[in-house]
């Protein structure tokens, strides 16, 4: 293993800045390292269990998602797809803030890998959240149109996703008033009157918000909203509490502490968790 990739394999509380740099500057010399992270993540998560400031595989999905590396896109679905709460527990929050806009970054405009994360109900629900939502960072970034994404959103209401009461509902009820809630407004009615939606995330009268703002301003720019490829790791990474000088929490503590409040509030989240990547909860 290469004397850099030892340097970031464990959190101890310093963001490795430098070293990063370093690894971006030689992108090309480590893509094979970093892909083999991943791998050995896939068939050694259980390792990765009983090591908690283990980082290594957060920055390889972050360093490979900002270099387009579309090798990396089988290797990330298989560590996010295995079962129950383990991708919960390997990586966190990064579920809920940051996994749509690395699937999207490395996926190389293949969206058939993606839609089976989606219509898989034994995939972790925030993984499927993630899934749904990385269909609007690709219209944001220009790779898809929007009559693709409101035609497979629309395959989802009509029977592709389970019917039944998830945050996985509340997730697609959101992205649909990105990428048109009028075209898709009989549909979420429709998951309203079934009782699919928490109306604590989003009520019906805030979709109907939703659509005035959308007819007004047709596409908003959701680049700027969060909604965009991954481009810089250190950007992305540095402010991450785990990281605040200030604070002796560990990444195993700060990610436990994570974890419980999803756990405990799987079909509460509201809409500050839900859409994250504008709020940023991880910065200072």
């Amino acid at each position: 293993m290469n004397e850099l990739i030892k340097e970031i394999e464990y959190n101890n509380g310093k963001f490795p800045e430098e070293q990063l740099k370093e690894i971006i500057s030689r992108k090309e010399e480590f893509i094979p390292e970093l892909l083999e992270i991943l791998e050995n993540a896939k068939e050694n998560y259980e390792e990765i269990l009983e090591k908690p400031n283990y980082f290594a595989h957060i920055y390889a999905t972050f360093l490979l998602a900002q270099f387009k590396e579309k090798q990396s896109f089988k290797p990330i679905i298989d560590l996010i797809s295995l079962p129950n709460e383990i991708p919960d527990d390997i990586f966190g929050d990064f579920l809920t803030e940051d996994l749509h806009k690395i699937l999207a970054s490395v996926c190389g405009g293949d969206v058939l890998p993606i839609k089976s994360l989606v219509e898989d109900s034994n995939v972790n629900e925030y993984v499927r959240c993630a899934a749904i939502k990385s269909f609007i960072v690709l219209l944001g970034e220009g790779v898809i149109s929007q009559s693709e994404v409101i035609e497979y959103y629309k395959s989802l209401f009509e029977g592709k996703l389970e019917r039944e009461f998830s945050q996985v509902w509340n997730e697609l009820i959101y992205d649909s008033c990105e990428a048109g809630p009028s075209e898709l407004y009989k549909y979420i009615e429709k998951a309203y009157a079934d009782e699919l939606v928490d109306v604590e995330c989003i009520s019906l009268e805030e979709v109907d918000g939703a659509v005035k703002i959308h007819d007004k301003e047709k596409f908003p720019k959701l680049k700027d909203e969060g909604y965009s490829f991954i481009l810089d790791t250190i950007e992305e990474l540095g402010c991450w509490r785990c990281f605040t000088k200030s604070s002796t929490e560990s990444k195993s503590q700060y990610m436990m502490g994570i974890n419980k409040m999803k756990k405990n509030n799987k079909n509460k989240t509201n809409k500050k968790q839900v859409k994250a990547t504008k709020k940023k909860q991880r910065k200072k």
